[in-house]
């Protein structure tokens, strides 16, 4: 008798219940949900990671007018600004990102999905995964967005997204792109009253901001970097009657790093 094809076929079925049974699982040592036992990977569908907040405490009272360093008074009424590029500082410098991407349109660009719009009244904003644990010595971002951002059309972004259309929008135009820094004022000179929305715009008035501070990140749980934001400081030095809005501008850029401080 030829047991021949009883062979086979026990074969064909060990090898298939093993491989049926090789343990599917997160083999990124990154991840959350890192599984060093698991037989095959599926870090496409299955991978966890930590995610990155930011926590703004606003120390302006809006209800409040205050004195610029002439003789207006103004009052902060509303500002929205763009928070990218988010890394924390590892102990050997080395920059950890978010592991969540997006496709930039009209270019195709396929970068780090690391923006937010921050707003006067809004507190916690979740920035994204992080890939990376450890020990780190503080945090760097860019209040504005990068060149290929920028170029970005707000009607071919996902619903929802920082970049994407907005109620009351921050894009301004496809050649001017979006206002990095959208701050509305009330200003008081001569008993006059008066609304000035100043728009910050352009590539050369992106600011980068670095902040000092040390903390641990583990691997199973989120992170989330608090700051204090002295919105205050925006305006110091600025003579609202006797400077131009293109010095007002500058001005708001060169003070932007001084008003983010680790709580």
């Amino acid at each position: 008798m030829n047991n021949l094809p009883i062979l086979l076929l026990l074969t064909f079925s060990i090898l298939f219940l093993s491989s049926c049974m090789r343990e599917e699982g997160c083999l990124d040592p990154d991840a959350s949900n890192f599984a060093p036992g698991a037989d095959r990977d599926c870090v496409e569908t299955c991978c966890e990671y930590p995610k990155i907040d930011l926590r703004f405490f606003n120390s302006i009272d809006t209800d409040s007018f205050y004195s610029d360093v002439g003789t207006t008074r103004f009052r902060l009424d509303d500002i929205r600004f763009f928070i990218s590029d988010v890394k924390l500082i590892q102990t050997d410098n080395t920059l950890i990102g978010v592991t969540d991407t997006i496709t930039l349109e009209p270019s195709g660009e396929v970068v780090e999905d690391n923006y937010t719009l921050a707003e006067l009244n809004s507190f916690s904003y979740e920035v994204g995964d992080v890939a990376g644990y450890g020990d780190f010595t503080g945090v760097t971002f860019n209040v504005g967005l990068d060149a290929a951002a920028n170029a970005a059309d707000p009607d071919q972004m996902p619903e929802g997204h920082p970049l994407g259309v907005q109620e009351d929008t921050v894009y301004v135009s496809a050649d001017e792109g979006y206002a990095f820094q959208q701050i509305d004022l009330s200003l008081i000179a001569a008993e006059d009253t008066t609304s000035q929305i100043f728009n910050v715009l352009g590539n050369n008035n992106l600011a980068t901001i670095t902040l000092q501070d040390t903390f641990s990140l583990d691997r199973s749980f989120d992170v989330e970097i608090q700051m204090n934001v002295d919105y205050l400081l925006l305006f110091d030095g600025i003579d609202f009657a006797a400077d131009d809005d293109n010095l007002i501008i500058e001005k708001i850029v060169n003070n932007t790093p001084e008003i983010f401080s680790i709580r």
